[in-house]
């Protein structure tokens, strides 16, 4: 698979088989990542990869303290109109799908805390900084690992909420006060007989958010 075509066909899968990808698999993803471009070379990450019991106690650990830790946050408020615009046709598009497969809306978001049911969770970990040179080199190491996966085959799913729970999780998972969880990826097998991961995606044209500046 060359890399267009990976870029183009990655996805977020958000149904899973119970299959468990081979960890020399998950190693070559992870290896990926590392090769992901880092301020001045830095490599500012670190992998937890979890799966079994150890991954369940982590779902359970979310699902019980994402409420009270989320608190007021409205990670959606003041979002640019375009952007709410876009995240908008998203959830109509999967309350849809949820509707005609007989599952409750709020499913799917209870589902996304557990990353989707997925065999594996990969937590993506970097050192706290007051600026965003490390958050935005472990976001490209999540892309190569996005990547990875996707020309082997595997499904993916960065989430977000995955994190919202982070001291409880920094604590469960022995991580020091200096390091904070930058992101959570579901990994696994897609169920490509799931709506769920094969409705339409769109983008924006590329012409419609760029602007050339002294070009003739």
């Amino acid at each position: 698979m060359d890399t267009q075509e990976a870029l183009k066909t990655r996805r977020s899968i958000r149904a899973f088989t119970k299959e468990v990808p081979d960890r020399e698999t998950i190693r070559e993803c992870l290896e990926a990542a590392t090769w992901a471009p880092s301020a001045t070379n830095q490599q500012p990450w670190e992998f937890i990869v979890l799966t079994g019991v150890e991954l369940k106690q982590v779902c359970d650990l979310i699902e019980e303290r994402f409420a009270e830790d989320l608190g007021d946050i409205d990670p959606f408020g003041n979002l640019p109109d375009v952007c709410r615009e876009r995240q908008q046709e998203i959830m109509t598009t999967l309350m849809q799908i949820a509707h005609e497969e007989g599952i409750d809306g709020n499913e799917i978001f209870e589902r996304s805390l557990r990353f989707f049911d997925a065999p594996v969770g990969v937590y993506f970990v970097t050192y706290k900084r007051n600026d965003n040179q490390y958050a935005v080199s472990v976001a490209a190491a999540i892309e190569n690992f996005l990547l990875a996966a996707r020309a082997r085959g595997l499904g993916t799913c960065w989430l977000t909420v995955t994190v919202v729970c982070r001291e409880a999780l920094k604590k469960y998972l022995g991580l020091p006060e200096d390091k904070e969880l930058a992101g959570g990826v579901a990994l696994g097998y897609p169920d490509m007989t799931s709506p769920f991961n094969t409705f339409p995606r769109t983008r924006e044209p590329v012409d419609a958010c760029t602007f050339w500046k002294g070009f003739t």
